[in-house]
Parts: structure tokens; sequence; C-alpha cells
């Protein structure tokens, strides 16, 4: 498009707002003194372009020459922009008040936790949420609560005895666990099966579980969100189960439950309280596979497991 026909295109805007009144760009509710400076405004942009197509670029201008697709953007940016009807309004406030959106009660507003797309939050039971393990997982088998939900296979609940005084907790599923459903079964479990065993306990004498239920992708650490929207699960299982001793698996469901404690290599091997349980960090199997060196720290911290969770005192 040339300028003299941008021009006329603007002219032509003009006289249609002339003849057709304020239904041409759909403020029906305009009154007269608003409507005559949406004209004034539209005649000062006119000249303003007539003028650009009369007069010739000069020669070696460093000014560069605008086009006409800019021209009618700079055109409509300056219709949103610059509002010219709330300049005279003969009743003051008249056209705000029209224009003024609902406000919204202030019980009303939501919090972050709303902006997470969730199913329908069970209701409490009193301090626990189920009467069993079993109970728990049904209640929360189609849980939406993160975006981890949409795009799992199966949720990872836990896996071992309800009644024991040892529970295992890393920090979320992996591809195998994903397709069966049930948490560490991969090769980080099989290491972590292998060491269980080597201090005489038995895999189905305890009760192991991650702080999220469903694989984040790409096997990553889960986020915030993501750990805050299943710790409500995992403390439901920690009151079920019990236990004597929780034994944390590497940084993720370490510092789930205590937030300020130091990393996994400076807190391993050194028993902490987490509400009225004893709980030993020590690192993940996922960990050990990678780190062949930090084996024989581990393996000195699950021998205190077997006397800490199943030795009485006398």
């Amino acid at each position: 498009m040339d300028y003299p026909t941008l021009l006329r295109h603007l002219e032509g805007n003009l006289r249609l707002l002339d003849a057709r009144g304020t239904k041409y760009i759909g403020l029906e509710s305009l009154e007269g003194e608003e409507l005559a400076e949406l004209k004034e405004g539209l005649k000062r942009l006119v000249p303003k372009a007539s003028k650009k197509t009369e007069a010739p670029q000069e020669q070696g201008s460093s000014r560069p020459r605008q086009k006409p697709a800019q021209m009618i953007r700079r055109f409509l940016d300056d219709q949103k922009s610059s509002q010219p009807f709330q300049k005279k309004i003969s009743k003051p406030g008249a056209f705000a008040e029209k224009t003024k959106p609902a406000e919204m009660p202030l019980n009303q507003v939501p919090n972050q936790a709303e902006l997470i797309p969730t199913e329908k939050e069970p209701e409490a039971v009193s301090a626990v949420e189920a009467g069993s393990l079993e109970e728990l997982r049904e209640l929360y088998k189609d849980c939406m609560r993160c975006p981890l939900g949409s795009g799992r296979n199966k949720l990872v609940f836990g896996h071992g005895i309800s009644q024991t005084p040892l529970m295992f907790i890393g920090e979320g599923p992996g591809a195998d666990e994903d397709a069966q459903g049930e948490p560490f079964v991969g090769r980080a479990g099989k290491l972590l099966t292998k060491m269980i065993h080597s201090i005489g306990i038995d895999r189905e004498d305890v009760y192991i579980t991650n702080v999220v239920k469903c694989r984040p992708p790409g096997n990553r650490n889960p986020e915030p969100v993501e750990v805050a929207s299943c710790m409500r699960i995992l403390e439901n299982q920690l009151k079920l189960v019990s236990p004597k001793l929780i034994v944390t698996l590497g940084n993720v469901p370490t510092r789930a439950l205590l937030p300020d404690i130091q990393g996994i290599t400076k807190v391993r091997g050194k028993p902490v309280q987490y509400k009225q349980w004893t709980m030993l960090p020590t690192f993940h199997p996922s960990y050990l596979l990678r780190n062949r060196t930090a084996m024989p720290l581990a393996w000195k911290d699950f021998r205190m497991i077997a006397s800490m969770a199943f030795e009485t005192a006398e």
C-alpha cells in the first residue's frame, strides 16, 4: 500500500465514523463529547499522513522512510494507548464508572495452591486420612495435585508391610517403577535390596516409598511444587507405618522433611530428629551406582540401621 492509498483509507475511516456513528468501532456507549474527541484525534492523524505523502524524502537523509504497515500499526497502538475520551466528560467519573471492572471479594482471591491444577482434594479423616495404607492408596489413586499426574503410567505408592520399625524414603519413581507401580525395582532398587539383605533384613520386612509418587520427566529431581503436593501423602504414610527409624536416600527426601539441613555428603550417617521419628540420611542407590568410591561410606551407614531400627534397649 502506498502513502496516497493510506491517506484515502484514513479519510474513508473518518467519513464512516461520521456516517455510521460509534457502531463502526464498537463503542456505542460513547457520549457526544467523547465521540467528538475521537474524531478530532483521527483528523489530526490524517494531515500527518497527508504531509508524509506530499513531502518527498530529502536525498541523503538518515531518517528511514516509514512503510504503510508501520503507520497502520502505529495508528492502532495510538488508539489503544491514548484513551482520548477520558479527558472531557460532562459528568466526572461517569465514563470510569461504566468501564470499571467488578472487584473480586478478598475471600475469593486465589492462593498459590489453587493455581495448581488438581482434583477435588480428599477430606481429612481426623489426624490421619485413612485407616490403612491400602485405604490411603485408594484415596489418592487418581491424584492430579501436580502436573506429574498427567504424565504417569502408574502411581508408585509404596511397598512393604504396614507395621515395621524401618522405613526407606527415596525421591521419586524411575522408568521401571512407573511401568510396574512399585518403588525401587530398577538397577538402583536391586542395589538397595542387596544392601538391605546384607544387614540381615528382608526387603519384605521394611516399608519403601518415595517423596513423589509419579515419575518426573527424564528422571529429573522433583520440583518444589511437586514435592509439596505429595507431602500430605507421605505424612500419612509415616503416621500409618509409625517406624522406629526413617532412612532418607539422598538430598531430595532428606530436605523434603528437613528443608534447612545441610547437603547429604555432610549429614549422611548422622541421626537427626524429624517430629517424633529418628531419621538417618544416607546416599541414594543411584548415586552409589555412579560414584563407587562412596560405597564404603554407605555400607558404614547401613551397619547402623539394624541396631537403630530392630534392637531394643535393655
